[in-house]
């Protein structure tokens, strides 16, 4: 089988960690000929043929050119990795739809008009593939509700973490000498990830509880939301207390995953949601929110808590960096939760897609 992969998003965070692994994997456990699409210079460290493609996703670009591109390579299966497929190509193809946020909240997108393209191609996409590939239970029951697509069309194969993520006593110990007691979360800075409420309840804990820890914020600002989260820390006279950091690199990342008392992440929505799991495999106990596909990935390894309420949040943070047995009992939980993940895993299951696709 001749397979060709859209890899434009391979630096993208979630489905650029996804593209990674499967790009990586997919060659090693099946003897098929893969081809990747996008950009020469960032793709040709996986020693795959690469076709040039680097088209910017939601452009116009990508749909006059990129069909043409495709048919040229004449292969046995296309696979889209985000739903902005070329809706003008029409060999075999298998789509992964990862979640449905701009449906499920189309505020957060910047205009109405990007609201009924994001919903046009994702309905495209999971109209012409003949297997729609999704990463939770959860994403599976949207695009059901929206699409109304046969259930037996929709694959589930969930994302892990790789295996530099391990808990590290050395590490821990070097991350709190350099920035003290924390509590962390990592992830976009984004509308829907709910840290305006995460900053209510650090405020609380400050004020109130009068703990000793840090906030430490990890990930890219969307303006410009970032600008009410900056605010909102200089309105609370936080800003000794709160760190921002753009997105870091994976092992300086897995540092501060082993050094967190406690990862949090009360986003209002989430196809998979990766950094649980990472927290997880590092030892690092997780509060989460108890909506979307959360569930799925943290399961009774976590405390999951209501995001719209502040007073939850605030409580369920507190007994976990307050409380030693239980920060233990999680952590235990965590590590054998996480270990249920598996890329390898992933990329089998995506291989069995592919096949019956081509049967």
């Amino acid at each position: 089988m001749k397979i060709g992969i859209d890899a434009r998003m391979i630096e993208s965070s979630g489905i650029g960690t996804y593209i990674k692994n499967l790009v990586c994997l997919l060659p090693k456990i099946s003897r098929d000929e893969y081809v990747l699409f996008g950009s020469r210079s960032k793709l040709e460290k996986y020693n795959l043929p690469v076709i040039e493609a680097d088209f910017p996703i939601y452009g116009v670009k990508e749909q006059i050119f990129f069909p043409r591109i495709i048919k040229k390579e004449k292969l046995d299966l296309f696979h889209a990795t985000h739903y902005t497929i070329p809706v003008m190509y029409f060999g075999k193809m298998v789509v992964s739809v990862h979640d449905l946020i701009h449906l499920v909240y189309p505020e957060y997108l910047s205009s109405k008009p990007a609201y009924y393209y994001a919903k046009f191609m994702m309905a495209s996409a999971c109209r012409k593939a003949k297997k729609i590939i999704t990463i939770s239970e959860n994403t599976k029951k949207d695009i059901i509700k929206y699409f109304h697509i046969e259930p037996s069309k929709i694959e589930i194969t969930y994302p892990a973490v790789s295996d530099d993520f391990n808990p590290s006593q050395a590490k821990s110990e070097i991350m709190k000498k350099k920035y003290g007691e924390y509590i962390l979360y990592v992830g976009a800075i984004r509308p829907h990830k709910n840290i305006l409420r995460l900053l209510d309840a650090f405020n609380k804990l400050k004020k109130e509880k009068k703990i000793k820890h840090k906030l430490i914020l990890i990930g890219k600002g969307k303006i410009p939301y970032i600008y009410d989260v900056r605010k909102k820390i200089s309105d609370f006279a936080l800003a000794n207390e709160v760190l921002i950091m753009e997105e870091i690199e994976q092992d300086k990342l897995i540092d501060f995953y082993c050094g967190a008392d406690l990862f949090v992440f009360p986003s209002l929505y989430e196809g998979f949601g990766l950094p649980p799991l990472e927290a997880m495999a590092c030892g690092c106990p997780v509060v989460c929110s108890n909506n979307s596909s959360l569930p799925e990935v943290v399961g009774d390894a976590g405390i999951m808590v209501n995001p719209c309420s502040v007073d939850e949040l605030t409580g369920a943070m507190y007994n976990v960096i307050t409380d030693d047995n239980l920060r233990n009992q999680m952590i235990e939980k965590g590590l054998q939760r996480a270990k249920l993940f598996s890329w390898k895993k992933t990329a089998e299951e995506t291989l069995k897609i592919y096949e019956e696709v081509l049967k």
